[in-house]
């Protein structure tokens, strides 16, 4: 999946925006916009605060019921990707729901607690994430 991402062809045109968000907006009835750059340049998740649910998008991946960075070669800026996770963890979501596959549901206060404090050591970026 990961080799298609990067060989097929981007679309042709950017699309244009018909308005903008700003860190910290809350939208759609109480979804927090989330500034997490780092896999790319403009990248938001969303927290919805009535449900503690954070949308991360590429911010993170779950894979096998654990959170872990996005693959090193599809993330542009390591640090930011870093404070990234650590700002959408902050949060304290009750519920992680990320832009590929399915959603972390099990353990998740330890697993918030654990892959936060990894990503705050700087521990090397593992290659797949």
């Amino acid at each position: 999946m990961l080799l298609r991402g990067l060989l097929e062809e981007a679309p042709p045109l950017a699309v244009k925006a018909h308005s903008l968000l700003a860190d910290g907006d809350v939208v759609a009835g109480g979804f927090r916009v989330i500034a997490s750059g780092g896999h790319t340049p403009g990248h938001v998740a969303y927290f919805h605060e009535g449900s503690r649910v954070l949308f991360c998008g590429d911010a993170m991946a779950v894979v096998g019921g654990r959170l872990r960075f996005m693959a090193r070669p599809v993330t542009l800026d390591q640090d930011a990707a870093r404070a990234s996770v650590v700002k959408c963890l902050d949060f304290k979501p009750r519920l992680v729901c990320p832009g590929h596959r399915g959603p972390l549901i099990k353990n998740v206060d330890a697993e918030v607690a654990r892959f936060r404090a990894l990503a705050m050591s700087g521990a090397p970026w593992p290659l797949l994430g």
